[in-house]
C-alpha cells in the first residue's frame, strides 16, 4: 500500500522540464501551507491474491508549496520533490483556471497519466487518470485531490 501510495502522489505532481509548460501556472496559486486530502481508487493490482487488492484509498496531510515548486509546477510534490528523469509532461493547455496536460513516464515506469487542475480562490482541485505497465500488466487508476491554501509555510 506505501508503494501505491507513494506511486500516486508521486505521479500528481509535475515534471521540472527544460522547456516548462507548467510556467502557466505561476500566478494561478499562491506560496504557503496546503492541507492536501485525496481519494484514489488504486484498481486492481496484478499479483495480489484474490481479495487483498487496495481498492479505493482515502489521505489526508498538508505540505508547503514555495515559489520555486509553483514556478516548476510541482504541486503535490513527492517527498523529495523530484521527478524521474525519463518522464515529459506533453499536451499542455491552460484554459482560464484549468490547465490540463499529459504526463508519459517510459523506461522502469512506464505509465501514461492525464490530468486536469482546476484553480480555485483557496487552492485547487486536480484530477487524475493513470494506466501503468508492470511486468507486462496494466493498472488503471484513479485520483481526485483537493488542496486547500492554510497560511505562511510552517517552520
Amino acid at each position: 500500500m506505501k508503494y501505491a501510495i507513494a506511486l500516486v502522489t508521486a505521479f500528481a505532481a509535475t515534471a521540472a522540464l527544460a522547456q516548462n509548460p507548467m510556467a502557466a501556472l505561476t500566478g494561478k496559486l499562491k506560496a504557503g501551507q496546503y492541507a492536501y486530502k485525496m481519494e484514489m481508487d488504486l484498481g486492481e493490482m496484478p499479483g495480489m491474491p484474490k481479495g487483498m487488492n487496495l481498492g479505493k484509498q482515502s489521505l489526508n496531510f498538508q505540505q508547503c508549496v514555495t515559489p520555486e515548486d509553483i514556478e516548476r509546477g510541482q504541486l503535490g510534490k513527492s517527498k523529495n520533490g523530484n521527478m524521474p528523469a525519463e518522464c515529459q509532461v506533453q499536451d499542455f493547455r491552460m484554459s482560464g483556471n484549468t490547465a490540463s496536460y499529459r504526463m508519459v513516464c517510459k523506461g522502469d515506469m512506464n505509465m501514461t497519466a492525464d490530468n486536469v487542475i482546476t484553480f480555485v480562490s483557496d487552492g485547487y482541485r486536480m484530477n487524475m487518470k493513470m494506466a501503468m505497465v508492470r511486468g507486462g500488466h496494466t493498472t488503471n487508476m484513479k485520483q481526485a485531490m483537493e488542496a486547500r491554501y492554510l497560511g505562511p509555510c510552517q517552520k
